[in-house]
């Protein structure tokens, strides 16, 4: 018959009818936006991932009846972990940072991680910032949207691209680069933090030929891709399990329209 099973996807919350009519609202108005004037280059997102000290997982087993299979050691259930924060544009890395152990991501940290952010994009992209300015695209987590964050934007004149609530599908951090790392970290374990935060730098590295802050410019081409595979998402032209890579997306849609 030509299919496969496939598990139904766990998602953080079940939309209701208003929530999916935003959603299809905002594509509506962002695929009219970059028609008329295109901001696609002018993105920068951003987003949060907790690396586990244990990345073993079970898997599946083709084996002879009386076969035994390898044996994995249950992880943990409060296993350590460790938070990464990254920011990035069409560019490549932008900035990232790890959280110290017991610390939280707040409103005030958020607002720091900001300010370093936009330091380090005037060395790597200074025309964008003298010129229209930034279009930040991050989720609804109330960090994001505290008042001294909403503040920190207005000072840094740094737009915010409108993102419906509980839709992490639509990050491009979520559904491209956290899945690549994801994939670079499965089976690995970590004695503590610093080897934890080593694996994510090797991880980084090993996305670009160049080793320089400059040169992570080069990590991911992604410019018009960004706000085509999320408004082709938000349409249901497309899933989000879908490669990211293979998509092969080129400045028009009409094909999927």
């Amino acid at each position: 018959m030509g299919k496969v099973k496939k598990l139904e996807k766990w998602v953080p919350h079940e939309l209701i009818d208003q929530q999916k009519l935003m959603r299809q609202q905002m594509a509506s108005s962002l695929l009219i936006r970059n028609e008329m004037e295109p901001f696609l280059d002018r993105i920068v997102t951003c987003d949060e991932k907790w690396i586990l000290y244990d990345n073993r997982k079970r898997s599946g087993q083709w084996l002879d009846a009386d076969g035994c299979p390898n044996q994995v050691a249950r992880p943990n259930i409060q296993q350590k972990k460790i938070m990464v924060t990254v920011w990035w544009s069409m560019g490549g890395i932008i900035h990232y940072s790890f959280m110290n152990p017991g610390e939280t991501m707040t409103g005030e940290k958020y607002s720091s991680e900001l300010e370093i952010m936009h330091e380090k994009l005037k060395e790597i992209r200074p025309r964008l910032l003298n010129r229209k300015g930034p279009i930040l695209l991050h989720d609804n987590a109330r960090p994001h949207v505290s008042k001294i964050v909403a503040r920190k934007l207005a000072e840094l004149r740094y737009e915010t691209l409108s993102h419906p609530p509980y839709s992490p599908d639509l990050s491009p951090t979520d559904y491209h680069l956290f899945k690549h790392l994801e994939l670079f970290l499965r089976g690995k374990t970590f004695p503590n933090g610093e080897a934890a935060k080593q694996a994510f730098r090797d991880f980084i590295n090993s996305r670009s030929p160049h080793s320089t802050f400059l040169a992570y410019r080069n990590l991911y081409h992604v410019g018009e891709d960004v706000l085509i595979v999320m408004v082709l998402i938000l349409t249901n032209k497309v899933n989000p399990g879908q490669s990211y890579d293979r998509l092969k997306f080129q400045q028009k849609i009409g094909h999927f329209i």
